[in-house]
């Protein structure tokens, strides 16, 4: 646990108490700022259980940026949020958002043998309420343009206009059977020694094909899953990650 807290200053566009799609990011938070404790942590610093991000952020100052990487923006509040912890402690971290940000790709078979009844009858207008310019708009808003690069498009077009720069957090949310491995696939080798990859639908009832496409490719591997709960069980409050040997 990292000492200090987010409070005075909080990331999410609402008051307290959290609503519940709002409670959903907590996880993702509480992860991301770990993410970047063990960034500290890595390059020699003092035990990260006892510092808080305030006082390594001017070591990471004088350091080379580092970066991080949200696989399915859709109307960009998780991103926003963990670039407004970047900005509040001064951290150099980019952060690059990719999505199609017109909604869901079509369903492969895949995705069609997994996919909830839900899904299925609606797979064409999920997430298609949000638009490029709307997340630009939100990103600008919040003072974060210098954080924040957005890529619009399907993955297999996108993941290699990225930079060639190791990663210490990726956040997966993208539903789809075929877009997890493809992010699996590209980032799990280039993850920093302890950095997180994030996986927001392992638990979910709507895209089951999420757990199958990360089972499939972690087969094998040293890591081990991490799962981690907010509130009392529900359709999608349980997420996982891995950090990487």
């Amino acid at each position: 646990m990292i000492t200090q807290k987010i409070d005075s200053c909080s990331p999410f566009p609402h008051d307290f108490p959290y609503q519940e799609i709002y409670a959903e990011r907590i996880p993702l938070l509480h992860i991301f700022r770990s993410a970047v404790a063990d960034l500290y942590s890595n390059r020699g610093g003092k035990n990260y259980l006892s510092v808080s991000l305030r006082n390594f952020a001017s070591l990471l100052l004088s350091s080379p940026n580092y970066f991080a990487v949200e696989c399915g923006v859709y109307m960009g509040h998780s991103l926003i949020a963990c670039a407004q912890i970047a900005k509040m402690y001064g951290l150099p971290i980019h952060f690059y958002g990719l999505d199609t940000f017109t909604g869901l790709p079509e369903l492969s078979e895949i995705d069609k043998l997994y996919a909830s009844q839900n899904v299925l009858k609606k797979s064409d207008l999920l997430f298609a309420d949000t638009s490029i310019n709307q997340v630009k708009n939100r990103v600008k808003e919040q003072k974060l343009s210098k954080y924040i690069t957005l890529i619009p498009g399907l993955f297999r077009d996108t993941l290699n206009q990225l930079p060639d720069h190791k990663y210490f957090f990726v956040n997966i949310d993208c539903d789809l059977y075929e877009p997890h491995l493809e992010c699996l696939e590209f980032f799990y080798p280039r993850i920093e020694r302890g950095g997180i990859i994030f996986f927001d639908d392992y638990h979910s009832v709507e895209f089951t094909m999420a757990r199958k496409a990360i089972d499939e490719f972690m087969e094998g591997r040293p890591e081990q899953l991490f799962h981690l709960r907010f509130g009392k069980e529900g359709t999608n409050h349980t997420k996982a990650f891995i950090v990487k040997y």
